[in-house]
């Protein structure tokens, strides 16, 4: 299982491919670790983690992607609001999964190393992130995806994506993991999302989304964002 570690971004925290394109990260302290989302399912991972010290697990979201192996544990941290996408998850595959409550402000002490869960409410209403400030390091999830998908009654408003973006610029972080790439974002791309929310240029495009599917593109000096979004947001964009 040593081959699932990977990538090593800082001592001690893991970055590894559990599935293809899908990625999980392990942040080990002196006591105890954090396994940050169980992927696909299609990996054991829990073997593998009861070698390490005492591990709690925890979700960045509720997305089936990166919750599918939490029926191997025995407990699973996650913010409530998107229980209920983890709790549909659990039903249609038949496995059973027991939620604990995590909230933006809870700090976890590793044993000299200590976490704190922060808000990344958009991409889902309860997606959350793990920043580890004296490493200024954000694990974001999907919550800060170069291409952020806002689909599904799970997606949070405009509003309350700008509402986010704004609170994460402000957060004492530098670089930031994402799911679904192996290696570091600048905190730039933040500011990239707060200003094609201000940039909107809304195009169709059914497909894989959904007919009510949108796209919206915006190119800065920094790089590039990418919206895909459902038709009802634009009711309420800013």
């Amino acid at each position: 299982m040593n081959r699932l570690l990977g990538r090593e971004v800082c001592p001690g925290v893991w970055h590894f491919e559990e599935d293809y394109r899908v990625y999980c990260t392990l942040v080990r302290g002196r006591d105890r670790a954090i396994l940050w989302d169980t992927g696909q399912g299609k990996r054991d991972l829990a073997a593998w983690v009861a070698a390490q010290s005492s591990c709690l697990v925890m979700n960045s979201h509720g997305h089936s992607d990166h919750i599918g192996g939490n029926f191997r544990f025995p407990l699973v941290y996650a913010h409530p609001l998107d229980w209920p996408l983890m709790e549909a998850h659990a039903r249609m595959m038949g496995q059973t999964c027991t939620l604990a409550p995590l909230e933006p402000g809870d700090v976890f002490d590793l044993g000299g190393r200590r976490v704190k869960i922060v808000s990344l409410a958009g991409h889902t209403r309860g997606s959350v992130g793990l920043l580890l400030e004296r490493e200024r390091l954000l694990l974001a999830g999907d919550g800060l995806n170069p291409t952020l998908l806002l689909l599904g009654q799970e997606a949070a408003s405009f509003a309350q994506l700008r509402e986010t973006l704004e609170a994460v610029e402000r957060l004492p972080f530098d670089r930031y993991l994402f799911s679904h790439g192996p290696g570091l974002l600048g905190k730039a791309q933040v500011g990239l999302h707060l200003r094609h929310l201000d940039a909107l240029q809304p195009i169709p495009r059914p497909g894989p989304h959904g007919s009510g599917a949108f796209r919206s593109l915006y190119q800065g000096e920094a790089g590039r964002s990418v919206f895909f979004f459902d038709r009802s947001l634009l009711e309420g964009a800013v």
